[in-house]
């Protein structure tokens, strides 16, 4: 029990943060003046392996899995995932990110573990190091989308290097959270929809932790457990905690990552296959339920004790936690389908 209740601080503390971030940026933390376009005013050299946080090619993706996850998945698929990790800079008095901070980032390699795992041992993963806005940008749009601006930029030619030489054509997996979501969904927009070879082998994106319109592009939503060819979204919240700085309503879209619905039911606990913690074992199997509504994805009372006593508005670190398995078995089920 008390080796299971110091898990249980762990994760919570990894669910509080977001508020707590936030509420640190705005009073200790943020950049000092305005967006200055001299720093860091040149190009990241993709063919340098310093510049991806995580090649398939390069790293074990064996390390990235649970500790506790035993896989019956045999099969080892060709498709590749871009995946584009959430914001990590908080403390810095820069607007972006510089390259010293790349390899030393802890939390670039939490979501590498927490988030891109899911995908690991199926398909090869490449997730590119980017000079990241710091998470103040979303406060101050002025000087942030100017920070934003670089960092997509540094995306964009990470992603024009992995078409050119780690994708080999074969169809690829776009996959990215929060910040990540962001680049992801502009690289839809500005670049993948105007290459028809490209956005043909665009397999499955997973715009996640971001309110995403159902119409923000020519992809359509993913409307079953099934579907190839299409976009999944969700973000999750408590039950009936409507957020005050993000879009909602019918025109967002979000599916349910345990029961696959776009519908208003609640999924069963029993189809719950368990969170991923962060030091990496899968713990509290057949624990919760969500439903979809609104453009969120609400979470109901956990069904256990343990996970009552931390409960939080904002789920918004653990879109991906939450459902780990359902969200790898549900990856498996697709692929089955691709000829």
């Amino acid at each position: 029990m008390k080796y299971i209740f110091s898990i249980l601080i762990i994760f919570s503390l990894e669910i509080f943060s977001q508020d707590k971030i936030t509420l640190f940026v705005e009073k200790e933390i943020t950049p000092e003046g305005d967006f200055d376009s001299t720093i860091n005013n040149y190009e990241l050299d993709y063919s340098k392996i310093k510049n991806w946080a995580f090649r398939n090619d390069y790293d074990d993706e064996i390390k990235l899995l649970p500790r506790n996850y035993i896989d019956s998945f045999q099969k080892k698929t060709d498709i590749n995932v871009f995946f584009i990790h959430p914001t990590t800079l908080y403390s810095s008095t820069n607007w972006n990110s510089d390259t010293s901070s790349f390899r030393k980032d802890r939390i670039i390699k939490l979501s590498l573990q927490n988030q891109a795992s899911c995908f690991s041992g199926i398909c090869n993963i490449y997730a590119p190091n980017y000079r990241q806005m710091h998470i103040y940008s979303y406060i101050d749009t002025v000087n942030g989308y100017k920070a934003y601006d670089l960092a997509y930029n540094d995306i964009l030619q990470a992603f024009k290097y992995f078409l050119n030489y780690l994708n080999n054509d074969n169809y690829f997996i776009l996959a990215g959270h929060s910040q990540g979501t962001n680049h992801a969904m502009r690289l839809i927009n500005e670049y993948i929809h105007y290459n028809t070879y490209i956005s043909d082998k665009l397999l499955l994106s997973y715009l996640i932790g971001m309110d995403v319109k159902r119409s923000f592009s020519n992809i359509s939503p993913c409307n079953f457990e099934d579907d190839l060819f299409c976009f999944l979204s969700w973000r999750t919240f408590a039950e009936n905690n409507y957020p005050d700085n993000w879009d909602y309503g019918n025109h967002i879209f979000s599916i349910n990552p345990i029961s696959w619905d776009i519908n208003e039911d609640e999924s069963s606990f029993k189809d719950h296959m368990g969170i991923l913690l962060p030091n990496k074992l899968i713990l509290f199997k057949n624990t919760l339920s969500v439903f979809n509504k609104d453009g969120l994805l609400f979470l109901k009372k956990p069904k256990n004790l343990l996970l009552n006593l931390y409960p939080s508005k904002n789920y918004h670190p653990g879109d991906f936690n939450l459902y780990w398995e359902n969200i790898r078995e549900n990856l498996k089920i697709r692929l089955s389908n691709l000829n």
